[in-house]
């Protein structure tokens, strides 16, 4: 035999008996409720937390005591909460309610429900939402932005509900019921009107179509506007870290923002991200693989990032660009403050220019071109970092080559001096050309020694010579002590003149005669 319901009971959730009653579902948390005796006029209620069993419709119909409600783990509702002394009130700021609008409309919430509190002339501002969020996020979300806006969140003058809890596990803020003892709906001049349940449902609908709440927009929203306290940064730290989320969590809001997004992530990923998520600072890579990541997962990243196709080039070049800069992760040496907000016009353009010229240099480094010489280092960054000479000089250290900046051996910047042209290729033939200074096919590869002067005292000429061709001295003892200065300083000096032989050379219209040389070769036969 089969055993019955009666002799075999399923346990079930002991609920209170609901009422079709569309006013009372719009407050559906009815556990840990508060009640109150109704008070005597010019009295504050006495509020109490019942624990014990659920709020039900038929308690709040009767209408014996005064009723709040708490909120459950997600909500359809923010509330805000004017106390009538609050600087905030209509009565005392007209325009705050509108403050208070243009605060949250960054999350969706345009449109309110307005209603006295009780007799007290507080307001109740409720913003319904038709699809429900977590308690805790929405509270959170709404707290930062009204407080970056200005408003003071306190008893007494606005309070928000949810409220931001402290620690997990509390019970969220209760808030008193609408349409109970001296609660009416208020007309736009917040003056109340005759109120019925079906009429505040109806007010309710229409703020509920126009508000937009969603998770992923609460997520984003606080994460852009929340400054966190971080308990590994002291002092102006937390400030700086503060400061560079702001400017980076908002992500591309249009076109030309790449580079600078791109910097930003980068300092604050070389400074901080060792301190916030442990480990060791990043650098080289790494830290290129951490900037491409967090650019990558940036709102607006898709629709208004133009450089998608080098984005990964660009990572490894901001990479390198700070890690030649001044800035060093937290807890090295000195670091240095972010002074953007107080920053004069000459200074930001002073700040734009030394990270163009970061780019520039890391973009040489990367292709392998970065001139050996200060002049064509010089000629290079002033075209790619479109910069003066006088900017170029006054950022030094970030590209000089006194600061150790190396660069690849470049056969542009080494010339062969076996290339190199000698002075005997300008001498004249007889016929007025000029002649490389190649060897003569026409003499043997080796050319016999001179020979002695002869009997007129004229030096005898080798086969292949010409007359005032010049000799190279024979070679004997080294010179030491005084004649090996005397023979620097002759050398110093005559390469010193052949310089200038070739300078006048080069500056003529037309080809120099043999009286132009005659000098030259004369003060060459005097050495």
């Amino acid at each position: 035999m089969s055993a019955t319901p009666l002799s075999c009971p399923v346990p079930q959730t002991f609920e209170f008996v609901p009422e079709l009653d569309e006013f009372l579902e719009l407050f559906p948390h009815r556990g840990s409720f508060l009640w109150a005796e109704h008070p005597q006029p010019g009295q504050r209620p006495h509020w109490n937390t019942e624990t014990r069993h659920l709020l039900s419709d038929r308690l709040i119909k009767q209408g014996a005591y005064l009723y709040g409600v708490r909120f459950g783990s997600h909500t359809h509702y923010l509330m805000i909460d004017l106390d009538r002394k609050s600087c905030y009130h209509p009565y005392r700021d007209s325009l705050a309610v509108r403050r208070i609008l243009a605060a949250l409309e960054p999350i969706g919430l345009v449109r309110y429900v307005a209603v006295s509190s009780s007799y007290s002339g507080g307001i109740h501002l409720y913003f319904p939402f038709v699809q429900g969020q977590p308690s805790w996020l929405i509270a959170q979300t709404a707290k930062v932005l009204l407080e970056n806006a200005g408003f003071n969140l306190a008893r007494g003058q606005i309070e928000l509900f949810p409220n931001a809890r402290l620690s997990w596990g509390a019970d969220y803020n209760g808030h008193r019921l609408p349409l109970q003892s001296g609660s009416y709906l208020l007309d736009p001049d917040w003056q109340p009107m005759h109120t019925t349940p079906e009429r505040f449902v109806y007010q309710w609908r229409l703020a509920e179509s126009a508000n937009s709440a969603s998770t992923p927009l609460l997520e984003q929203t606080v994460k852009q506007a929340e400054r966190r306290p971080y308990r590994r940064l002291k002092g102006l730290a937390q400030k700086f870290l503060n400061d560079l989320n702001a400017e980076i969590e908002l992500g591309w809001t249009g076109y030309g923002q790449t580079n600078r997004l791109l910097g930003r992530i980068a300092l604050r990923e070389y400074v901080f991200y060792h301190a916030i998520h442990g480990g060791q600072p990043l650098t080289g890579g790494q830290l290129a693989e951490r900037i491409l990541e967090v650019a990558e997962s940036l709102p607006g990243y898709q629709q208004w990032c133009r450089h998608q196709h080098e984005i990964v080039r660009l990572s490894l070049y901001w990479a390198r660009c700070i890690e030649l800069s001044n800035y060093y992760p937290y807890g090295g040496q000195s670091l240095v403050e972010s002074t953007s907000a107080h920053l004069t016009w000459n200074q930001q353009q002073s700040q734009d220019a030394r990270e163009r010229i970061q780019l520039a240099v890391a973009q040489l480094l990367e292709a392998g071109t970065l001139p050996v010489t200060v002049k064509a280092r010089v000629a290079a960054l002033k075209s790619l970092a479109k910069v003066s000479s006088d900017t170029l000089y006054k950022n030094k250290d970030l590209w000089h080559v006194e600061n150790g900046l190396k660069a690849a051996p470049c056969e542009e910047f080494h010339p062969d001096p076996e290339n190199r042209g000698d002075l005997r290729s300008l001498e004249p033939r007889q016929q007025g050309g000029f002649h490389p200074p190649g060897t003569n096919k026409l003499s043997p590869t080796s050319v016999p020694a001179p020979q002695g002067p002869g009997t007129d005292g004229t030096t005898a000429l080798s086969e292949g010579e010409r007359e005032g061709e010049i000799h190279s001295p024979s070679r004997g003892p080294k010179p030491e002590g005084i004649e090996l200065l005397r023979s620097i300083l002759q050398d110093l000096e005559a390469r010193n003149r052949r310089r200038k032989a070739r300078y006048r050379m080069t500056v003529q219209e037309v080809p120099p005669d043999e009286r132009w040389f005659q000098p030259v070769i004369a003060g060459l036969h005097s050495q």
